[in-house]
């Protein structure tokens, strides 16, 4: 009776934890094995093969990594503003962004954001703003 009972949670376990994913992406679409989670409440994150949560599901949008540089994905929080994470999942811009553009494209090895008060300015490699977001895209392009 105690086996047929520990059985018995421990499927109905399993089938609770997973029904908090809407819905489960193929495994290697985004990161090798990882997958991209749809959870119930809408937003998005990555788990490994194991189930083993990599991203926390607080973004609203997480795009495939090489949209603006091969190791970066971007993500989108629910305010609407973005960030970055890198292919280990952390984050290494908050979502604090109208936008990002791409690295490169303006200058080498940076990338124009701009900030919710329509701002602009560059983050580089690491993630880290190197020109702060407080200039008129004129200003910011004569700085250049």
């Amino acid at each position: 009776m105690k086996k047929a009972l520990l059985t018995f949670s421990f499927i109905f376990l399993g089938i609770f934890s997973f029904a908090q994913y809407k819905k489960v992406y193929s495994y290697g679409d985004y990161q090798k094995n990882w997958a991209l989670v749809k959870t119930s409440s809408g937003t998005f994150e990555f788990i490994d093969q194991n189930k083993k949560q990599i991203v926390a599901p607080i973004y609203s949008k997480i795009e495939k990594f090489g949209k603006i540089h091969p190791d970066f994905a971007v993500v989108k929080a629910i305010t609407d503003t973005y960030g970055l994470i890198d292919k280990n999942g952390k984050e290494i811009t908050p979502a604090i962004y109208h936008s990002i553009g791409k690295f490169d494209e303006l200058k080498k090895d940076l990338a124009l954001v701009e900030s919710i008060n329509n701002k602009f300015g560059f983050i580089d490699l690491s993630g880290k703003e190197v020109i702060s977001a407080i200039y008129s895209l004129d200003e910011l392009k004569s700085i250049l």
